[in-house]
């Protein structure tokens, strides 16, 4: 009977924690996240001087759009003259969908837009994942490489709680994606917003 009671108390700690998708407090470090400059690691790093989370809600839908676009023009024109986004392949490059899962009510929602990198010729691509991650880092964002995508990649996590990442190819010379992602807000915000620009330059 003791057996039972301990594998019953087991599965149910299993069960909640793998029904919890909630946001962490700090960014997430995965197994196999390796912060710029160290080795492979399971525990979240020290953050950089003076880091600390947070999170700017948006009010509106427009809000978080116009940040998103903020933060990947101000990328762009860092990474270099002739370099833009194309988010033509991702029907409008920018939508609104949960950001965790909740057993009732309504889940939080959260703005992502995905894009693909126009390089000049002659650039590599390796090269310009690199290059947004120190651009981050620069900001003095928390910067990781992560493994369980294609490498290389570099994600970035801002103070105000928004999310850049930026990640190679499965094919060799085709030009890297970038994503970003806003804090979590409120389903009932205000949902007007402009049609998200198809390309964006710097």
């Amino acid at each position: 009977m003791r057996r039972l009671r301990v594998f019953g108390v087991a599965t149910i700690v299993v069960l909640v924690v793998a029904c919890s998708h909630e946001r962490p407090l700090v960014p997430p470090t995965p197994t196999g996240a390796t912060p710029l400059g160290g080795p492979s690691m399971e525990a979240t790093p020290p953050p950089p001087p003076g880091w600390k989370l947070e999170p700017v809600i948006p009010k509106t839908q427009q809000q978080a759009q116009d940040t998103v676009i903020g933060y990947l023009k101000k990328t762009l024109a860092a990474l270099g003259a002739g370099i833009t986004l194309d988010a033509s392949r991702y029907s409008g490059g920018g939508t609104v969908h949960p950001c965790k899962d909740v057993e009732t009510g309504t889940p939080p929602m959260e703005f992502a837009t995905n894009g693909d990198l126009t390089l000049p010729a002659g650039v590599d691509a390796n090269t310009i994942v690199a290059k947004a991650g120190d651009i981050w880092k620069s900001w003095g964002w928390q910067v990781y490489e992560r493994d369980g995508f294609y490498k290389p990649n570099r994600f970035g996590y801002a103070p105000d709680g928004y999310i850049l990442q930026i990640i190679a190819r499965y094919q060799p010379g085709y030009a890297p994606t970038l994503q970003a992602i806003s804090p979590c807000f409120p389903a009932d915000l205000p949902a007007e917003r402009s049609p998200f620009p198809t390309i964006l330059t710097g």
